[in-house]
């Protein structure tokens, strides 16, 4: 069975053992990792963050990028690879993850016209290669994207610590969801250390720069304590905004937040 947190492009999905055990009373909130995507990354590099106090006094340095050159390639072959714009091979892996139909393009000494539309079947395997090479050619969406795979095991080994390694690459590459996805890895302890500033620091980053999943997760944190001081107010406001951004997740837990019962003095 397809894991919930990759069915589709654009879509909240639940990440499945998120929720931390022993924390029954908060158990309805919703984490979330990510979702495949086809979104381009942000361009304003001088965006300032809305919340600036949540970043002071936290650590602003990611770790070294590991290279991932073309290894996956190599590994599981890359016959079937057609795509030579990173953009377009990150989208055709989009539509293999999914199993959609893809435009059939004449060759490029035709006119170049389409020719019609053709069923993709779903293959993760072929997606995480057409990932790969979206990353190669420097699509932080396709980063992004591989490090899913990776993250939950479709189509290559899982691999918690190469997937932070690719969410990292994706988020210094512009593409905040992968900085979502990076601070979702801190939050839990997958492939890396629990580390809740990070995680705040992340989210945060994510949220100012687009992501509703960044807000809806930085809200829980804000709802729950976790690396930061309570602050149900804040919450329902980051529940808001990634609610009003269209995301499912949000609007959830803006219900949970809006409906709990205050803390007993």
């Amino acid at each position: 069975m397809q894991p919930s947190v990759n069915q589709n492009s654009g879509s909240d999905s639940a990440s499945p053992g998120a929720a931390e055990a022993g924390a029954e009373q908060l158990e309805s909130f919703t984490p979330v990792v990510g979702a495949w995507s086809e979104a381009a990354p942000w361009n304003d590099t001088s965006l300032r963050s809305r919340r600036v106090s949540i970043m002071a006094g936290v650590g602003l340095g990611f770790l070294t990028v590991l290279a991932v050159g073309g290894a996956l390639l190599r590994q599981m072959g890359g016959s079937g690879l057609s795509c030579t714009d990173a953009a377009e091979c990150n989208r055709l892996g989009v539509l293999h993850s999914r199993g959609a139909s893809s435009p059939v393009t004449a060759p490029p000494a035709s006119s170049g016209s389409e020719l019609g539309s053709a069923a993709v079947a779903q293959d993760f395997p072929q997606a995480a290669r057409l990932f790969q090479r979206a990353c190669d050619l420097g699509n932080a969406g396709g980063c992004n994207n591989l490090g899913l795979a990776f993250s939950s095991g479709q189509g290559v080994p899982q691999d918690y610590e190469r997937a932070f390694t690719l969410f990292e690459q994706a988020c210094s590459g512009g593409f905040a969801e992968g900085c979502n996805n990076q601070g979702a890895l801190y939050e839990h302890g997958q492939g890396v250390p629990v580390n809740l500033g990070d995680a705040l620091r992340l989210y945060a980053q994510a949220c100012n720069h687009g992501s509703a999943l960044g807000c809806s997760n930085l809200g829980v944190l804000y709802a729950e304590g976790r690396g930061v001081r309570p602050d149900p107010a804040e919450a329902v406001q980051l529940f808001t905004e990634a609610c009003s951004a269209g995301s499912s997740v949000g609007c959830n837990n803006l219900f949970e937040a809006q409906h709990r019962a205050p803390p007993a003095n």
